[in-house]
């Protein structure tokens, strides 16, 4: 009965999203029908959303946003980026690296805007060696590399936060993944354009544009060293990288003005604050300890019934609704298998959302290219297929070595 309750609730939520409507009211509609149907009094769900509000894992996942945001926006203001991604130009002469390497780069910015610079980037390198509807795909699939395993994307510090596991090794564990998911679309359609690209005015000096490739990259590097390395949160991480970075660039303060208010984006954080009150809300009724019992009635492994339910659900509802139900649940129902198995549900969440209809990115590639959303995923579709099963069977490995 406990678990029907759940199903229902999370059908609501569901729905509410396949019907476009905003993620902030999908997880209001969570949290109030949790609370009737499990029937917690008012004067004790007020207390319990209070107590969420103000409980550390609540505080430090939304500072994080905030400070990983600032921190984005002083690279952008500097153009770090685009220098970046102009050093790589230089010192990669190879039409399928620069293919992978600058979109990726570009996705280090988790904007959609970035995405038009992205497609054009893909279309200058790939010229007419890929028809348009493939470079919709290539252009999608690499610009969002990042955004599988670094915890400065919104979806991974919020599986971070409800999944309890250690970031570092978290990257570390998503490395492998990362290079099969290149791979894959590289011997999908990148080998079908040459390697060569036209020869540049005068010399390369390889010494320089490495020196400027690190000093227009060096803030997400020290943060993602001090992450990994010392095992601190994202929160104390960008803000020391942050106070570093205001004098080593010389901002004004007039400059700190505009960044603060910019970075405070109220949709985003208070998305997030809402599915840290729904994880509280779920986490009192005591459902989720029921739930492993449940799923061992069905014929097919428990890894496998949450890989096809983050998958499936990502393309229907999106990440960072799914992260958001389901990521407390699947910790719960598996929690010896912690790191690998949390790889393996980031992996599908990822390669989902290359499919999903809630994918801004994807209307943004099409509309670049004079493409559709159906045409991106027809040519999506065997890749990432291929490289899902791929990321189950990585998942059953590491399950099986560790």
């Amino acid at each position: 009965m406990e678990v029907a309750k759940l199903g229902l609730i999370f059908c609501i939520i569901v729905v509410i999203i396949w019907l476009k409507y905003p993620l902030y009211l999908a997880m209001t509609a969570g949290i109030l029908s949790a609370i009737l149907l499990f029937q917690i009094p008012v004067a004790e769900a007020l207390l319990l959303l209070g107590r969420q509000t103000i409980a550390w894992e609540t505080i430090d996942l939304l500072l994080s946003f905030y400070v990983i945001i600032f921190l984005q926006l002083m690279m952008e203001k500097k153009g770090r980026l685009k220098n970046a991604r102009d050093s790589f130009d230089h010192l990669l002469r190879n039409r399928r690296l620069n293919t992978i390497i600058s979109p990726a780069i570009m996705g280090l910015l988790p904007s959609a805007a970035v995405m038009t610079i992205c497609a054009d980037m893909v279309d200058k390198t790939c010229e007419d060696y890929l028809d348009a509807k493939s470079k919709t795909f290539v252009s999608c699939f690499y610009r969002h590399i990042p955004e599988m395993f670094l915890p400065t994307f919104p979806v991974i510090l919020l599986a971070m936060s409800l999944s309890g596991q250690n970031v570092g090794l978290f990257i570390l564990s998503m490395i492998p993944l990362v290079v099969l998911a290149c791979l894959v679309v590289y011997f999908t359609y990148l080998r079908k354009i040459p390697r060569e690209m036209p020869p540049v005015e005068g010399k390369v000096d390889t010494g320089r544009e490495l020196m400027a490739l690190v000093r227009n990259l060096w803030t997400l590097i020290l943060v993602l060293a001090i992450i990994i390395v010392g095992n601190i949160s994202a929160t104390f991480a960008g803000a020391f990288v942050i106070l570093l970075n205001y004098f080593v660039d010389h901002f004004r303060k007039s400059d700190l003005k505009d960044l603060i208010v910019r970075s405070a984006e109220p949709v985003l954080l208070g998305n997030m604050y809402l599915v840290m009150l729904f994880k509280g809300v779920l986490a009192y009724t005591g459902v989720l300890g029921a739930l492993p019992d449940f799923f061992r009635q069905f014929p097919i492994s428990l890894p496998l019934s949450f890989f096809l339910l983050f998958f499936f659900g990502t393309i229907i509802g999106g990440s960072q609704a799914v992260v958001a139900l389901c990521m407390p649940i699947a910790m719960t129902a598996i929690p010896d298998e912690g790191l690998p198995f949390l790889a393996m549900l980031m992996g599908a969440v990822w390669a989902a959302m290359e499919l999903s209809p809630t994918h801004v990115c994807a209307f943004v590639a099409a509309d670049y290219y004079h493409t559709t959303f159906a045409d991106l995923v027809a040519k999506a579709l065997p890749s990432v297929i291929l490289f899902s099963a791929l990321c189950y069977g990585y998942g059953r490995l590491l399950m099986f070595l560790f």
